[in-house]
């Protein structure tokens, strides 16, 4: 029982990115102490569970990335007890969090994900901030495109749950996740439907539900606490009153990228140095918002081959049982994809977590496979 009551509170200071929200929306000594103690349960069921399994890929990762890095540039490396203190983070995440992940059901991943995305109706109703929230909505996560990858993977492990908790989910996850007008979300749900009409011709239902809640957000959008700036262009445009799709244009992360590529080329085999891509330092104001160029930029050519044979190895793996699982496959799709918006990999440890649930959960298929097949 103690054992579970940990796991659980772990999973909601993580899952949730409780301290993050706290931190914004309370004070910075309240969400300190939530962080360390986020931690603090992660090392305690470590030691309670007994869960010795390590997860080589991701140690290899941290162990090439934050050595490699911090050789290979210290112009922008924060003081030592900084670095310090998030090299150590993350390798508490991946080594003891990972015996939180590894008795982690889909259902109770499914629980956490909904509670999760249903914190956007606290921020609308009851924490809303019309100077900052500009009619996008991001919950406990802080930004939009955040909550809309909660989404993403919600919707993404629906296809691995019942007919009932399905179908709500769905809905939810798709309601949701539209409120945070994220495009990748909504590229990312199309990509889903239509991938799922391979599993049954009847889940052509989800695809024409979604687009209603889509429409119905398109016509009272005003009713929303503030309207949202994208969903007013493009109403427009549907209804003829502007051609003008500079709202649906702007922020484009494919010009960011570019902003990157010659740095990216300078040093594209040992990196600049650790932080050298983060946002202020060598090359832009703003950060790349992508994972993989941060990633290189920083830690060289063999930190991003390691994040790629890992990715790869589980897309591969998960596409082989996409038939029978397909929820694995669509969330680290999913997963993917959103590292090309984000640039946050080594500090979100809701990326870290879901990363590890599905390496887990995909060796667990395959192992089972193969005593099958003995």
């Amino acid at each position: 029982m103690l054992l579970k009551a940990v796991r659980y509170f772990t999973l909601f200071l993580i899952m949730l990115n409780f301290p993050d929200w706290v931190l914004v929306n309370f004070n910075q000594t309240i969400s300190s102490a939530l962080s360390y103690l986020s931690f603090g349960l992660m090392l305690l069921y470590f030691v309670m569970a007994k869960k010795w399994n390590l997860n080589g890929g991701m140690v290899l990762l941290g162990a090439t990335y934050f050595g490699i890095s911090s050789l290979s540039g210290q112009e922008y490396m924060p003081e030592f007890l900084t670095y310090t203190i998030v090299v150590i983070k993350y390798f508490i995440i991946v080594i003891a969090g990972y015996s939180v992940i590894q008795d982690t059901t889909k259902n109770e991943m499914f629980v956490f994900l909904l509670l999760g995305a249903t914190t956007v109706f606290l921020q609308m109703f009851v924490f809303y901030n019309p100077l900052k929230d500009y009619g996008r909505y991001s919950g406990f996560y802080l930004n939009p495109n955040s909550l809309g990858f909660i989404c993403m993977m919600g919707y993404g492990l629906t296809y691995g749950l019942q007919k009932k908790w399905r179908t709500l989910g769905q809905i939810a996850f798709t309601f949701i996740g539209f409120l945070t007008f994220s495009r990748t979300f909504i590229i990312v749900w199309l990509f889903m439907n239509l991938l799922s009409i391979r599993l049954s011709i009847k889940n052509i239902r989800v695809l024409a539900i979604g687009l209603g809640l889509f429409i119905s957000l398109l016509i009272f959008n005003s009713f929303l606490p503030k309207s949202n700036p994208r969903l007013e262009a493009m109403s427009n445009i549907l209804q003829g009153k502007s051609n003008n799709t500079g709202k649906l244009e702007e922020d484009s992360r494919t010009q960011t990228w570019a902003i990157y590529y010659p740095a990216l080329m300078e040093k594209p085999v040992f990196g600049n140095g650790y932080n050298a891509f983060a946002g202020g330092a060598k090359v832009s104001p703003v950060g790349p918002h992508n994972s993989y160029i941060k990633i290189m930029g920083e830690g060289g050519i063999f930190s991003l081959l390691i994040l790629l044979i890992l990715y790869g190895l589980l897309l591969k793996n998960s596409w082989i049982n996409f038939i029978e699982k397909p929820s694995l496959f669509l969330m680290t799709f999913s997963l993917c994809l959103y590292l090309l918006t984000n640039h946050n990999f080594f500090d979100s440890g809701y990326i870290l977590f879901f990363t590890m649930w599905l390496q887990y959960e995909i060796l667990k298929k395959s192992s089972q496979i193969n005593v099958e097949k003995e």
